[in-house]
């Protein structure tokens, strides 16, 4: 439920008003109030043993409660006030209700309450919590009903013949919809009745759409007084609980009913008109022995109130049911297992006795005449006064006279539950008690009533969760529930080495490891000492709890017990320990696996180690990623399989240079199979660990060498290159036990005449182990034909030595002095003058003439006279071919010298006119070249143009011949210049002029050969200089060829462009 349900009673003596109508009680909701007690009977109720006069008790003040007056003047006697859903209906005595909206107060709407003639005085007044549905029922059995914004009342006339005392709202019921559902009605005959109202505007149609009789109370409760009938239901509440089930709880003066059930479904009007109504199921099975609580005593009224208390964590019901002892306080537990009683935490609370101005207090309470609950208080409304009690801890917390004019009564409270407004209304004013900030000290309440969940739902400051927290740790602690008070205490402000210390006084480690594991998760991530240093208490705490277990297990390994504290029925005390064992090394690898980062590595293995925890060892190295921590240990375990399973994962490639060596040594065909699928490996460092690699001591001398097959796959398979690779598998080959050279025979063809191994090293191993065909091999790849033949007719392998003998191409010589050496052995050795003959046939560089030297002195030509006579002729006709050849050469010169003779007299024609190619100035104002193509260029223009497409290098060449040109020139202008001086000649002219006019020669012999050096160094000078600068044309040659892609105009003639704009 979502509501507040509070109920206001009243009772007042029957007075004739003006208008013939008594003034009556008024009840909220499902819950009547009394109207047939007297003036005289409540004066007397309400008077204590000595009379007390309203001014001599003390007001009481409070900063949660005030008391209100409102600002509206009542055109009559107010006989009535219900509030609900901010709609406020006042009962008038000149029979007309007020309908006033809370939310625009100005509009006062006048509705007629047309009501039948000698229907008596109006008994109950009830308004549903929609603030939609007002009933009123009289003494006689007339109900009457408004609905809305209704102008006038409409009789229910299914009703008549019904006191109505009580009605059980349905708070399904929603604004979408006009009906009320189906609800209950109570009577004062304790009939329970089901209904369905539905405003029409048919005429014909009834708004109560049925009316059907459910239960009748059993009338055997004692007499109580003229205003209540013995069972007169003064009380009516239902709601749905768990398992499609409803609860209907009625109280009349001294009885507490609960009705618990399955109901028919919800439905439409119509079905239940003609079918079941649907609670009916529910009621029918208590017809016998209906069970009940009953509280005697009698104070001439009674009702049930409901308030619905709604936090974040939780929603609940609490109801108070006034009783002639005092006011049967509790809450309705719909959770409950129980299947016939859902009260909970239920009290008795007396009636409250008010402070006189004398500081003492009232002997006998005064008997309220109405009252009200909230979330923690009751008002409890007398003739004169308002109080107010905690019902948390029952005390008086607001005590406040209502001024009242001569003839003005107290008629009573009305309550808005969904609003949570609380009114108080006389005959002539209306008050508003204003709650503010209800809930501020309810947390201290429940804490002082140890009811800590409830404390904690209302604390609003963290200051106040924290005493509630401490609060209940140490009521925890003092009980013995250490590891519970733990998680408390983590929570709260107290130290953390006052915390720690309390249980270690205690001894309660399993305390102080879960203090320990709330107080980590609760620190910020950037306190990491404080969280390194707890995390690494822990793990001393956890390793010791192992211990514990295991050493307790293996005590009571051979014992059969199964008498111990925590040992379930029928389990051995090891399965208990191994059990628990278990479960402390699963929090302990989550501790490890949460708190990874806070740990400190090598304080943890030393930790770890020296409890002889192998096992959690590994565990947190993997844990943390070192793999090297990981396989020292399997490697220690000599668990090769799981060492290498570690390693297969590896991207570091340093772990398998330092783990391969002794992995080879164990297993060597499964580490290079994890070798094989890790490429980017360094084949030279692991050369070390293939070292260590033993073929000997391999049971299946049949298998692979492994050395030989990792390093041949990272030759062939990935192209290594490395000479330390190639020699290494070179060596293996080389050293193997066996005779058969194929393989390395194999290794060396494929390798090439690249030689990525060191053939120097290779020939000496080969030579050192005997392999002669691979020795033969590697003199031919040297260039050592002359070795490879020597050496292949040293073992007698004459074809072989033919093979090599072909090699040696372009050196005919040296193919003749092989081919020699073969015929040579074939005759000598083998005596066979014809196979020799064969040879120099195939050999096609030896002649005949050239292996006679070999042939025995005494041996006849006739098998090989032909042959002679045939190499006799193939000389002669070589000698013819040679002749002719010569004089094809003598030619050939003859016609060179004729055109270099005409070279020397090549000339062309200038003008004056011609100009320079490149700058367009005169041709013969400077130094020039011509070219064949005509086109003609100023020296230094055609340097300048010739160095911006030369290399680096001939650019540099340029300037020093340039360099060296000017220095030359000048020394020869100088030397000059000093014969001229001596005959007595003008030497004025200028370095130009010099060039231009014969030089004067040299009167001594030393001059003349200077000068003759320095004029032959100009001229080779000028030779470089012209064949880099006039090679050939700048225009007609590849200079212009290369330059296709340039742009016409450079960057430095950007003006021009500029110029060309519009």
């Amino acid at each position: 439920m979502s509501l507040f349900d509070d109920f206001l009673e009243s009772t007042e003596n029957p007075q004739e008003q003006t208008n013939g109508i008594s003034i009556n009680s008024l009840s909220y909701e499902n819950y009547p109030t009394n109207n047939n007690v007297t003036d005289d009977t409540l004066l007397q109720r309400n008077q204590p043993s000595t009379t007390i006069s309203q001014t001599s008790i003390k007001s009481i003040s409070s900063t949660i409660f005030n008391l209100d007056y409102v600002q509206f003047q009542l055109p009559a006697l107010l006989i009535y006030m219900v509030v609900s859903n901010n709609i406020l209906l006042a009962v008038l005595s000149n029979n007309h209700i007020l309908r006033i909206d809370l939310d625009n107060p100005l509009q006062v709407e006048e509705i007629d309450l047309v009501r039948k003639p000698n229907d008596g005085k109006i008994v109950s007044v009830f308004f549903d919590p929609t603030g939609r549905h007002l009933i009123l029922s009289t003494e006689q059995g007339e109900n009457y009903y408004l609905y809305g914004n209704w102008k006038k009342t409409k009789v229910l006339s299914r009703f008549k013949g019904l006191v109505i005392t009580s009605i059980g709202w349905n708070h399904q019921a929603t604004m979408n919809s006009t009906a009320t559902l189906e609800i209950l009605l109570g009577t004062n005959k304790g009939e329970i009745y089901e209904t369905w109202i539905e405003p029409t505007d048919e005429y014909f149609k009834k708004e109560e759409r049925y009316l059907k009789l459910l239960y009748q109370l059993s009338v055997d409760s004692p007499t109580l007084s003229p205003s209540l009938l013995p069972s007169q239901i003064v009380g009516l509440h239902f709601e749905s609980i768990p398992a499609q089930k409803y609860l209907v709880m009625v109280t009349t003066a001294n009885r507490l009913y609960q009705f618990i059930g399955i109901t028919n479904p919800a439905s439409s009007a119509g079905i239940h008109e003609t079918g079941s109504a649907m609670f009916k199921p529910l009621f029918s099975q208590y017809t016998n022995n209906v069970s009940f609580q009953e509280l005697p005593g009698d104070i001439g009224w009674s009702g049930l109130y409901l308030y619905n208390v709604t936090t974040l964590q939780r929603s609940s019901e609490i109801f108070a049911w006034v009783t002639g002892p005092g006011v049967y306080q509790g809450r309705i537990d719909v959770k409950s297992e129980k299947t016939d009683d859902l009260i909970d935490n239920a009290q008795l609370i007396l009636y409250p006795t008010s402070v006189l101005q004398d500081g003492s207090t009232q002997q006998q309470p005064d008997i309220p005449i109405a009252m009200s609950l909230t979330a923690f208080h009751i008002i409890f409304l007398y003739q004169h006064r308002v109080k107010v009690i905690c019902h948390l801890n029952n005390k008086l917390v607001y005590d406040e006279s209502i001024p009242l004019e001569s003839n003005e009564k107290i008629q009573g409270l009305a309550v808005d539950n969904s609003q949570k407004t609380y009114w108080i209304y006389t005959t002539a004013a209306i008050y508003e008690i204003v709650i503010k900030n209800e809930d501020e000290q309810a947390w201290k309440l429940y804490l002082d009533k140890k009811d800590y969940t409830l404390a904690l739902e209302y604390c609003r400051q963290p200051e106040q969760r924290n005493k509630v927290y401490i609060a209940q740790a140490d009521q925890l602690f003092l009980n013995g529930a250490y590891q519970q008070s733990a998680k408390y205490y983590a929570v709260t402000n107290m130290s953390f080495e006052q915390v720690a210390l309390k249980f270690i006084s205690r001894n309660e480690k399993d305390a102080l490891r879960v203090y320990l594991l709330a107080k980590l998760q609760q620190l910020d991530d950037k306190a990491r000492t404080q969280k390194s240093i707890i995390a690494t208490w822990l793990v001393e705490i956890f390793l010791a709890k192992i211990n514990q277990y295991h050493e307790m297990g293996t005590s009571v390994a051979y014992t059969s017990t199964h008498h111990h504290d925590g040992i379930n029925k029928g389990q051995s005390a090891l399965d208990y320990y191994r059990k628990r064992e278990h479960q402390v090394k699963y929090e302990f690898k989550q501790l490890l696996e949460t708190y990874e980062d806070y740990f400190h590595k090598e304080t943890v293995y030393k930790l770890i180690a020296s409890h002889g925890h192998n096992a959690e060892l590994v565990y947190y190295a993997t844990l943390i990623g070192d793999d090297e921590k990981v396989m020292s240990h399997w490697i220690t375990e000599r668990n090769w399989m799981k060492a290498l399973a570690i390693l297969g994962k590896q991207v570091k490639l340093d772990m398998f240079y330092k783990y391969s060596p002794i992995l080879m040594e164990y297993v060597p065909r499964e580490t290079v199979d994890i070798w094989m699928l890790h490429t980017k490996l360094n084949p030279r460092m692991l050369i070390p660990s293939l070292l260590r690699y033993n073929h000997n001591t391999v049971a299946d001398k049949a298998t692979q060498h492994q050395a030989i097959r990792y390093l041949s796959y990272v030759v062939t398979t990935l192209g290594n290159t490395d000479p330390v690779v190639h020699n290494s598998l070179l060596a293996l080959y080389a050293t193997q036990s066996t005779t058969d050279e194929t393989a390395l025979l194999s290794f060396l063809k494929n390798e090439g005449r690249e030689m990525y191994y060191n053939p120097d090293y290779a020939l000496r191993l080969c030579s050192q182990f005997g392999r002669l065909q691979s020795c033969i091999h590697l003199y031919s790849l040297m260039g050592l034909y002359e070795e490879a033949v020597h050496l292949a007719l040293r073992i007698g392998d004459i074809d072989l030595a033919r093979i090599h003998a072909d090699k040696p191409f372009g050196d005919e010589e040296l193919g003749k002095k092989l081919w020699l050496a073969i015929a040579k052995y074939v005759i000598k050795e083998k005596n066979d003058i014809k196979l020799a003959m064969d040879y120099v046939k195939q050999s096609n560089i030896l002649k005949i003439e050239d292996i006679l030297p070999f042939f025995p002195d005494f041996i006849l030509i006739d098998e090989f006279k032909d042959d002679i006579y045939k190499a006799l002729e193939e000389y002669n006709g070589h000698i013819g071919v040679l002749k002719s050849e010569m004089d094809d050469a003598t030619k050939s010169v003859n016609n060179i010298r004729l055109d270099v003779r005409s070279l020397k007299t090549r000339f062309t024609e200038l003008d004056e006119k011609d100009q320079c190619c490149i700058c367009e100035f005169p041709l013969l104002t400077r130094q020039f070249y011509v070219f064949p193509c005509h086109h003609s260029y100023h020296m230094d223009c055609l340097i300048n143009k010739t160095t911006k497409h030369l290399p680096f290098r001939q650019i540099r060449k340029l300037a020093d011949l340039q360099e060296q040109l000017s220095r030359d020139i000048k020394l020869q202008n100088k030397l000059q210049h000093v014969q001229m001086n001596k005959s007595g000649k003008d030497m004025s002219r200028s370095t130009s002029t010099t060039l231009k006019t014969p030089p004067t020669i040299p009167t001594t012999d030393a001059e003349r050969d200077e000068f003759g050096r320095i004029k032959a160094r100009i001229e080779r000078l000028k030779s470089e200089l012209d064949d880099i600068v006039a090679n050939e044309c700048v225009y007609c040659g590849q200079i212009m060829i290369d330059s296709i892609d340039e742009p016409l105009i450079a960057l430095e003639e950007n003006e021009v462009v500029l110029d060309w704009m519009i």
